[in-house]
């Protein structure tokens, strides 16, 4: 397949896959905080506080309830039958 100027490529996500990406972005955003909350306590080393423990565990807890709540909505099989 040959492709002229002017075509679109490499194509953009489909309507289809940016809805899937809007409906995961909950998950990333909160991987991302336990990503962050990771970091914070390796480079913290010994000094870590109670505060950064206690954001680490409520940024595991919010990422697995989002976890379920996405894993519900698509069922076992990400929504395949």
């Amino acid at each position: 397949m040959q492709f002229r100027e002017g075509d679109n490529w490499p194509p953009g996500p489909t309507r289809r896959e940016l809805r899937a990406i809007e409906a995961e972005w909950p998950l990333i955003e909160r991987e991302l905080a336990v990503t962050d909350a990771e970091s914070v306590i390796a480079a913290n080393g010994r000094e870590v506080s109670e505060l950064d423990w206690a954001r680490l565990r409520r940024a595991e807890a919010e990422l697995n309830r989002i976890s379920r709540d996405l894993f519900n909505l698509a069922g076992p099989l990400g929504g395949a039958a």
